[in-house]
């Protein structure tokens, strides 16, 4: 695909981010917004944001409180169960249509990505391809993997900012494929636009995505301990995903954690136990 947008500046980007997805930014000065309770709108609190290519500024971030928050994780949590009843058959389909539209806005993306995180283009164009590469490889495998089981409900996504497509996009897509609703947090070093239109996009395709940004700390009871939470999938630091963790030792919820790294294995159901073992083993040896 050629590289449209090589050698654009920010505000070339914008524009066009602005001009494929509309609905995601505010009409008087194109602020990005929250996607929450089905629709694009929650300005919340605005967080300068600066370029790590030349510190020059970005942006804001629409950072919400945690009554906004809430009520995001309510909106899913009563999404979920018609989700949930759609034909895998169609929620496969709306898929594939979402991972049509990001490979249309694959260049856009990478360069998104460059500005707001740093990635070198040939770093930010494999986040965006192991997004889409991945996705279809589970939109081949679904069906058996969802034999037998039922949609957990609403997970929550919260990650780091170096792999905002690669992980956390990729992770969201999965996770409606296989009929749960999904809250993301945008992480807050980096990536606020690229899942901004990535999500814009999904919503389109009739995907039960929401999108806020915040506080990790401040958000946590509404992203993390919340009961309208089934699932969390944490990605992230070592000090925060103590915290995580210790917020969830008392609960009956299903979380997966992985800190600097280092991957815990969750395990529901689980009888290959050799197996399990040896794929253990191999994320530990060196050389």
């Amino acid at each position: 695909m050629p590289q449209l947008f090589l050698g654009a500046d920010w505000p070339t980007l914008t524009a066009a981010a602005q001009t494929l997805v509309p609905e995601a930014f505010a009409e008087d000065d194109g602020h990005p917004l929250n996607l929450l309770e089905g629709r694009w709108g929650d300005r919340g609190r605005r967080k300068p944001t600066l370029s790590p290519v030349n510190g020059r500024p970005l942006g804001s971030y629409p950072m919400l409180d945690l009554e906004a928050a809430r009520r995001a994780v309510h909106f899913a949590a009563v999404q979920a169960p018609s989700w949930a009843s759609v034909p895998l058959t169609e929620r496969r389909q709306r898929v594939a249509d979402c991972l049509v539209q990001l490979r249309a806005a694959r260049d856009l993306l990478v360069y998104l990505l460059v500005w707001e995180i740093g990635k070198t283009v040939k770093s930010a164009g494999a986040d965006v391809d192991r997004c889409i590469d991945g996705v279809e490889w589970y939109l081949g495998q679904v069906e058996e993997m969802c034999a037998g089981r039922r949609p957990v409900g609403v997970v929550s996504n919260i990650a780091s900012w170096n792999y905002p497509l690669s992980v956390l996009f990729h992770s969201v897509l999965v996770q409606c494929l296989a009929g749960n609703a999904v809250v993301s947090k945008t992480p807050t070093s980096g990536g606020l636009l690229a899942l901004t239109v990535c999500h814009a996009l999904a919503r389109r395709c009739g995907l039960p995505v929401t999108l806020v940004s915040g506080s990790g700390g401040q958000l946590s009871d509404a992203l993390v301990r919340n009961e309208g939470i089934d699932c969390l999938a944490f990605v992230g630091g070592k000090t925060h995903g103590r915290d995580v963790a210790a917020g969830l030792y008392d609960r009956d919820k299903r979380y997966m954690l992985e800190m600097e790294g280092v991957n815990a294995y969750g395990v529901w159901e689980f009888s290959d136990w050799d197996g399990l073992a040896r794929q253990i083993k191999t994320g530990y040896e060196y050389g």
